[in-house]
């Protein structure tokens, strides 16, 4: 194995199988390897502990992908978080009679992207205890938001943001 130093190479001989599949892994560990390995009978080993099966969803931020397994804490989305603030700035200068372009020149942003993103002003209240808590679905992210339309019903947003 190229580029694998003898530690890694050691763990992985104790993998007997990798399957994988959308939404889902599953680690299998040889036990005559584990048996090895804690000085006992293979046949002592419970089976059920010789196989690992997780749920995982796929996340993309930009050029990053990270494959996220459900049995890990969320982390606080922060750039989600820092454009919902933004956007409610926005909103009150809007509020307060600015116009999107006045808006883009003090904040050194484009007119398309407040409008773009204006609609993170009107998300549930629920929605943004979830996200600033980081318990959103990990599919609704910034980049989501600004690829698809958010409904003003916060009903339609709740039932739309759980399928993410």
């Amino acid at each position: 194995m190229i580029g694998v130093n003898k530690d890694t190479r050691s763990w992985l001989e104790i993998v007997e199988r990798i399957d994988l599949k959308a939404g889902g892994i599953g680690v299998c560990i040889d036990p005559k390897q584990i048996a090895i390995i804690m000085d006992s009978d293979p046949e002592t080993l419970t089976q059920s502990a010789m196989s690992i099966k997780s749920p995982f969803q796929i996340r993309k931020r930009g050029v990053e992908t990270n494959l996220i397994s459900a049995d890990n804490q969320r982390a606080r989305d922060e750039t989600l978080i820092s454009n919902i603030a933004k956007v409610h700035h926005w909103f009150e200068q809007i509020k307060s009679g600015k116009t999107f372009s006045q808006i883009a020149a003090e904040d050194q942003t484009s007119k398309r992207r407040i409008q773009q993103m204006i609609d993170l002003a009107f998300l549930a209240p629920d929605i943004i205890r979830d996200v600033t808590d980081g318990n959103q679905p990990l599919g609704f992210t910034s980049d989501w938001c600004l690829r698809h339309f958010i409904p003003s019903s916060w009903a339609e947003q709740r039932a739309l943001i759980a399928t993410l």
